[in-house]
């Protein structure tokens, strides 16, 4: 099944849980519930998503959930579905200064645990380069903009300690054997 395949399922709106479910279940999408949610449920219906992984072949992707230094993200450069978005949520934490926490973000229990933890609470997504047509590209940020643009400016603006790893959803492509 490729993504672009998923424009046509009938997903459930707002119910997120039986949605994934039915990839699961009827189209046998093997994924961790997280990437099914935030990438192929949430995404499946937006143009630029469509534009640029369209192509991929499901199948082929395997998942993993791994931590990576912090240094690797914030070296992610353009490669993102939105890389300005990255930047523009990154210059929020220039203005903690005037408006405080909500340079962080304004659902408290967010807050409170990249203040606990330095990192966010979802693992955004990456996929390696070779699954869009780039293998010179490590890391592609398909999904977690926000997460990725707050810590850049957390960083950056030193607000807050920042962990040094944080937990990202990796696909690659499957080793054939």
């Amino acid at each position: 099944m490729k993504f672009s395949d998923l424009q046509n399922i009938d997903f459930i709106n707002f119910e997120t849980e039986k949605s994934v479910k039915k990839l699961q279940d009827e189209y046998k999408i093997e994924a961790p519930k997280s990437v099914i949610e935030q990438f192929y449920v949430d995404h499946s219906d937006k143009f630029q998503f469509q534009e640029l992984y369209g192509a991929i072949d499901l199948n082929l992707i395997e998942w993993e959930l791994l931590e990576i230094p912090a240094s690797k993200i914030l070296n992610l450069g353009s490669s993102a579905t939105h890389p300005d978005f990255i930047l523009e949520v990154a210059e929020d934490a220039s203005h903690y200064d005037e408006i405080g926490d909500a340079a962080i973000d304004c659902r408290e229990d967010v807050l409170d645990h990249w203040k606990q933890f330095g990192t966010w609470v979802t693992p955004p997504i990456f996929i390696k380069g070779e699954i869009i047509g780039k293998p010179e590209i490590e890391l592609h940020l398909v999904e977690g903009h926000t997460r990725v643009g707050c810590l850049y400016g957390l960083t950056k603006y030193k607000i807050i300690d920042v962990s040094k790893t944080h937990k990202v959803y990796l696909g690659k492509l499957k080793s054939v054997n």
